[in-house]
């Protein structure tokens, strides 16, 4: 696992702004804040992303969330029978030796 930002959200945001307005270069941010261009670009494209979802009309935001539920619905499921099987292949075993 990565280690933990030194960056506020904020100097993120700022950051990113700095250079999708031109203001500044990646290469004078990552120089300035002591980050790789590689931690500028992941910044950058987590922004942009949720810039997007932010956008998104309101019957597009509920499809997707339509389906993200369906698909953990499904995955509950999933664990639900697993867990099931587990426990009966427990007590078989169990009752067999």
């Amino acid at each position: 696992m990565g280690r933990r930002s030194e960056f506020t959200p904020a100097q993120k945001r700022d950051a990113v702004l700095a250079v999708l307005t031109k203001r500044k270069t990646v290469s004078e941010v990552c120089r300035e804040m002591g980050v790789s261009e590689t931690s500028f670009a992941r910044w950058r494209e987590k922004a942009l992303a949720a810039m997007e979802d932010a956008l998104a009309d309101k019957a597009e935001r509920s499809g997707r969330e339509a389906r993200l539920e369906a698909q953990l619905a499904e995955t509950q499921r999933a664990l639900g029978r697993v867990t099931l099987e587990n426990e009966l292949r427990g007590k078989a075993l169990r009752d067999w030796t």
